[in-house]
């Protein structure tokens, strides 16, 4: 989980206020002065946007990165991985390093403020029963929409923003969300992990409770197994040939069956 990442965060954010707060409210007069003789001036950087359209083959690994804007991940009719942007910040990089694809954000500024427009897209086009290795997806405080993956390991990490996906086919399965949303309408795999902070996690799993062998650990939070609630939820089931874990601390997991 990530409370200790935002605990350390929110003290340096306190000490750096408290530290500045004397100069800023002794430096008032000096700005003022500065404002009536046209001397200040304040420039927003400029990130400057681009169209993207690149095809990829001999692709094993997916990861991508996603700080603002939208992602999609969609199937066609193809042979290689074509990857399209629309109004994207140059700083972003699409590459290939060896096997894998990678898509993140080279600007550590651009981590902290987006200049971009929140209607950035890029879409993935994934030839149709594309089997990868392994898929990272990690979103920050953008959306991601997902049709398909097939892989035999997945992780998924949501920050603030929002995924969304319909079908996964997977072995192992690491879902792990911050503040924001998770929604898998359908995921089968052998052996999944679910973690969950402050935000939502809906998923769908391919057969009946009785296929799996799982765990659960609830604080704060609530979770939900085929309608049981965490309150009358046993803490184990120990009957299935699948797997999966489910810790939440103040957060919501609803794990749906029955597919």
């Amino acid at each position: 989980m990530k409370k200790l990442k935002y605990f350390i965060l929110g003290s340096i954010i306190v000490s750096v206020v408290l530290l500045v707060s004397g100069s800023i409210l002794g430096g008032f007069d000096q700005l003022d002065t500065l404002y009536q003789r046209g001397e200040f001036d304040i420039e927003v950087p400029f990130v400057e946007t681009v169209d993207i359209k690149n095809e990829y083959s001999n692709i094993e690994n997916l990861e991508i990165d996603c700080q603002i804007g939208t992602v999609d991940i969609v199937e066609y009719e193809g042979t290689v991985i074509k990857v399209e942007g629309k109004n994207i910040s140059s700083t972003i990089k699409v590459e290939k390093d060896n096997d894998t694809l990678v898509i993140k954000d080279g600007s550590q500024l651009n981590r902290l403020i987006n200049f971009n427009d929140d209607n950035t897209g890029i879409t993935i086009f994934v030839p149709f029963n594309y089997h990868f290795d392994k898929v990272e997806l990690e979103v920050d405080a953008g959306k991601m929409n997902v049709a398909n993956i097939y892989a035999r390991d997945l992780e998924v990490n949501v920050d603030l923003g929002s995924f969304d996906a319909d079908n996964l086919v997977v072995e192992n399965a690491k879902i792990d969300v911050d503040a924001g949303d998770i929604k898998i309408n359908y995921l089968d795999s052998l052996d999944s992990e679910f973690k969950c902070d402050l935000g939502d996690i809906d998923v769908t799993l391919a057969g009946l409770e009785s296929d799996y062998d799982y765990k659960t650990d609830c604080d704060l939070g609530d979770i939900t197994i085929s309608n049981y609630e965490s309150d009358i939820l046993k803490d184990s089931n120990q009957r299935g040939k699948r797997s999966f874990t489910a810790d939440c601390d103040a957060g919501k997991i609803t794990i749906n069956m029955g597919v």
